[in-house]
């Protein structure tokens, strides 16, 4: 008997992607375990790793779901949409703006959000196994229902990004790489991506993912300039991890050897077992006829760049804030915001930041009132400073 249902749809059967989208959901929503039209806050989670179209959702499935909230008479006022790079040298807002995310929100009246405009939300996530205390955007830990909008990719690091490690951007800015830190090897960082998994299923319920299988990257250059492969597919439903392990069968590869997935499935923390997943739409057989195999990188290589990750790269790349004292005007609003208390001020002087304490959140530069404070890159020292 299944316990989860996901949607498989051929894109080619349909006019475009948008009502692709369109059947995807609704093949599935009279099972959903929510209702839109009681939700005050519906966010969209997109993938905006970098101003890369490939590297990130493709604007059509969001301006898909768009439709499908709209069909369903959902105000745009209530529809909210977000993510965080990272270490990206860019903002979320640039981003959007490069790939024309933006100009869709602009013309249906929606709300962009950059996760790192707001001041992080501490969470204690139980039962975790390495990151036992985050920091969530605010929106994230606000909003009602989330919409996932992962793409499948290769990951030099995790082997794969889809709709479990499309959550680790509900961590805002350079509070990635700190948590990159707990993860010195790729079996360790997989543990990281699924505690940061668990926090989204014990605390957010309502979710939905539809997940971009139409253009597939693959390769060691995953997930940001990797081979593009059309498989031109789209899974709808709300068990990431059966969708993870659904996307991965598809492109004939096992999610047990993948770190976050084989971790999140020891947890339970969704449904793992084919026989145990209904799949509406064309059928899995059928799928994978259709889609050439999944080319990951290999286990020795993971391992390599996940040691080069979790013990150099983060460390030097991290970035932390510094002062502009020609701008500063010593209100001390950067330490009235700053989640970590990293920042000590006395009246009259200039603030004080403790790069130890710091947690790269970069709260601190976002609500300057008079743009004083600027991130700069840890670099060598970065090294040295004890986690």
């Amino acid at each position: 008997m299944s316990t989860t249902i996901i949607s498989v749809v051929n894109v080619k059967n349909h006019e475009d992607i948008q009502d692709a989208v369109l059947e995807a959901i609704r093949l599935i929503e009279e099972n959903f375990p929510f209702t839109f039209s009681n939700a005050n806050s519906i966010l969209i989670k997109p993938n905006l790793l970098a101003a890369n179209k490939n590297a990130c959702t493709n604007p059509s499935f969001v301006e898909g779901v768009i439709n499908y909230l709209k069909e369903k008479g959902i105000s745009m006022k209530n529809v909210k949409i977000g993510d965080s790079p990272g270490q990206s040298n860019e903002t979320a807002i640039e981003v959007g703006k490069k790939i024309g995310l933006h100009d869709l929100c602009d013309r249906n009246g929606i709300e962009f959000i950059d996760f790192e405009s707001q001041v992080p939300i501490k969470e204690t996530i139980q039962g975790a196994v390495k990151l036992k205390e985050t920091y969530v955007a605010k929106i994230v830990k606000d909003c009602d229902i989330i919409i996932n909008l992962p793409r499948l990719k290769t990951h030099a690091e995790a082997t794969m990004t889809g709709a479990i490690k499309n959550y680790w951007g509900i961590i805002p800015g350079g509070l990635k790489a700190r948590f990159h830190l707990l993860g010195k090897d790729a079996g360790q960082f997989g543990e990281v991506i699924a505690d940061n998994y668990s926090w989204i299923v014990r605390n957010k319920p309502n979710r939905l993912t539809v997940y971009d299988l139409h253009s597939v990257m693959d390769g060691l250059m995953g997930p940001i300039s990797g081979k593009m492969n059309n498989w031109n597919l789209i899974l709808a439903g709300t068990d990431e991890l059966a969708l993870d392990v659904v996307a991965l069968e598809i492109g004939k590869f096992k999610g047990i050897h993948v770190p976050h997935i084989k971790s999140a499935i020891k947890r339970q923390l969704g449904v793992s077992n084919l026989n145990e997943i209904e799949i509406k739409g064309i059928t899995l057989e059928e799928a994978k006829k259709m889609t050439p195999k999944f080319n990951v990188p290999t286990n020795l290589m993971t391992q390599f760049i996940s040691f080069l990750s979790g013990n150099i790269a983060y460390r030097i790349m991290e970035k932390i804030p510094k002062i502009n004292k020609d701008k500063c005007k010593k209100c001390g609003q950067c330490a009235q915001v700053c989640p970590a208390e990293a920042i000590k001020f006395q009246l009259n002087t200039f603030p004080i930041f403790s790069s130890q304490k710091c947690i790269s959140c970069l709260c601190c530069m976002e609500l300057c009132p008079h743009h004083a404070i600027t991130p700069i890159k840890k670099g060598l020292k970065g090294l040295l400073d004890i986690f």
